[in-house]
């Protein structure tokens, strides 16, 4: 953006201010200025340039405000520019033989908008006074080992008391989340019978005594993780005064982990959204407010650019025909594992740790007929996340949503193999995904011990591991996805080498593809076609 004044030496010669994030720069290499300008009350200034001399904060502003400013609250600000030149007839001359159009500077590339969003350091600092974030500080590598005692509430009774699962059961899960992040071993955990999850402590007085007593006395420990979703601002407060150290939450614990596997710009780009509820709920001021709404807004419209870049691809599979099968489920089930094993794409490399795919990944495939398949992998869910944290990455789901089936993977050597489930149906039922999608449902890890005999699975068995049960499976997913998408078998009998031959390779599933023994002018193909498609076909080659 650029904003004109005139000074007069002589004549009219008119200089030019760029403005970018708070920062002006004058577009003269000698002279020596003093600038007021007039913002809006929620304006604030933080650096200002000329060229070589640079004006601190709030230096020659006539008025000076709190707030936020960029490139869209300059619009209104009026320049009372004064100056004094050091001058000489040369350069007199020189600038009247100057153009009289200023050269914009360059425009960012998305990559540098979205680094300059991850960067902020007003932000940053910001994050900082966040003590509940301070898991960031840890997972720097300022401290080598972090002792965690794992508490998980269990309400006893009443309509939040946990269904289809045990006290037990969430433990374990919880110890095996925070044992996620890096560096941290957990030094004790306990389920704790508790009334209401609303109370001021969580935890009765007498029971909040003695786990404080244990907690204190155990050398290895300085944090303790809580396991519900997310504490209110004064419950952490109390409990961190209690406990004299640094608690967590589902929430905090669930974001380190993110933080430590986004490498791609999309996902930090979604972790950063994802933060924000978080700091929103823990920073009253209405400066801090603001500042994170500005940054919020910031992150959609990059957001929105990658999420119409998606767009594009879909569309690009769409005109192609191209048929998009969507992996989902609980965290850790092995979804791309199972991709891996179809697809064979060293790509997909499946790891037994939570949340370790963040970004929606499409891998390419082939059913037994031959027909090319586009598999998607997706981010794993899990129970107890607050709805602000899933939102934040609904838009990676949105793949899923847009695909002609859905493989949903479960763990059958989980314990918890029916909660997952749950889960996962819960999270699918909230998200705009058609009535019509088939949702296939396939239990893995039958290599291992299962949790219920395998009689009593309804769902389709095998193992990404071993590739057991895979060509079965494989079988079926074709049956379903040709049906889905309006495939069906045709028998062709053409002349060996022909170009409708190369055609149907290219475009079509080839089942199967052989010459005719008694004639080796001819070959017999049975490929599989959408009414579109044979359509194209006879149009292409004159068939009627």
């Amino acid at each position: 953006m650029a904003l004109f004044f005139s000074s007069h030496v002589g004549k009219s010669i008119h200089r030019t201010f760029y403005m970018k994030f708070a920062q002006v720069y004058l577009n003269s290499s000698r002279c020596t200025s003093i600038v007021s300008i007039n913002f809006p009350k929620n304006c604030t200034v933080q650096n200002i340039k000329f060229a070589n001399h640079k004006v601190q904060n709030g230096d020659h502003l006539r008025s000076k405000h709190t707030g936020i400013c960029d490139s869209y609250h300059f619009r209104i600000a009026t320049l009372n520019h004064k100056r004094s030149f050091t001058t000489s007839k040369s350069m007199l001359k020189k600038k009247k033989k100057a153009t009289k159009r200023t050269t914009p500077p360059p425009e960012d590339t998305d990559e540098d908008f979205e680094k300059s969003i991850l960067e902020d350091p007003d932000f940053n600092r910001l994050r900082e006074g966040v003590d509940d974030l301070s898991i960031r500080k840890y997972l720097s590598g300022s401290v080598s080992q972090i002792g965690t005692i794992v508490l998980q509430p269990w309400v006893k009774w009443g309509p939040r008391m946990k269904q289809n699962t045990s006290a037990q059961l969430m433990l374990e899960e919880a110890a095996t989340l925070v044992s996620t992040l890096p560096g941290v071993k957990v030094v004790a955990k306990e389920v704790v019978p508790v009334k209401s999850l609303d109370g001021k402590m969580i935890f009765g007085s007498g029971t909040l005594a003695r786990l404080v007593s244990e907690a204190r006395s155990n050398r290895l420990a300085v944090s303790v993780f809580i396991s519900i979703d997310m504490l209110k601002r004064s419950q952490i407060q109390e409990l961190e005064a209690a406990f004299g150290m640094k608690v967590w939450d589902r929430y905090s614990v669930v974001l380190g982990i993110f933080q430590h596997n986004a490498h791609t710009r999309e996902a930090k780009l979604q972790v950063a959204l994802a933060e924000l509820p978080y700091i929103r709920k823990r920073l009253p001021g209405e400066r801090e407010r603001m500042i994170i709404m500005e940054r919020e807004k910031r992150i959609r419209n990059a957001l929105n650019k990658l999420a119409g870049n998606r767009a594009l691809i879909r569309r690009g599979r769409s005109r192609s025909n191209l048929p998009t099968v969507a992996i989902v489920g609980y965290t850790n089930s092995g979804k791309t594992s199972l991709i891996r094993s179809i697809t064979g794409d060293e790509r997909a490399e499946g790891k037994n740790s939570l949340f370790a795919t963040l970004d929606v990944t499409a891998h390419g495939g082939r059913l037994p007929c031959g027909l090319e398949v586009a598999f998607i992998d997706t981010v794993g869910f899990i129970q107890d996340i607050p709805t602000e944290l899933v939102a934040s990455f609904r838009a990676t789901l949105e793949d899923a949503v847009c695909a002609d089936v859905v493989i949903h993977v479960r763990d059958a050597s989980h314990p918890d193999y029916e909660l997952q489930g749950i889960t996962v149906n819960e999270t699918l039922s909230s998200l705009p995904l058609s009535e019509d999608t088939p949702v296939i449902t396939v239990a893995n890890k039958a290599d291992l011990t299962l949790v219920k005999p395998e009689n009593e699975f309804g769902e389709h068995m095998l193992s990404a591991t071993t590739g057991q049960g895979i060509p079965e499976f494989l079988d079926y997913l074709q049956e379903v996805v040709l049906k889905v998408t309006g495939r069906r078998s045709w028998r062709f009998s053409l002349p060996t080498g022909s170009p409708e031959i190369q055609w149907l390779r290219n475009v079509a599933g080839i089942v199967s593809e052989e010459m005719d023994p008694e004639n080796l002018q001819v070959t017999k193909i049975v490929a599989v076609l959408t009414d579109q498609e044979l359509a194209v076909y006879n149009r292409n080659f004159g068939k009627s």
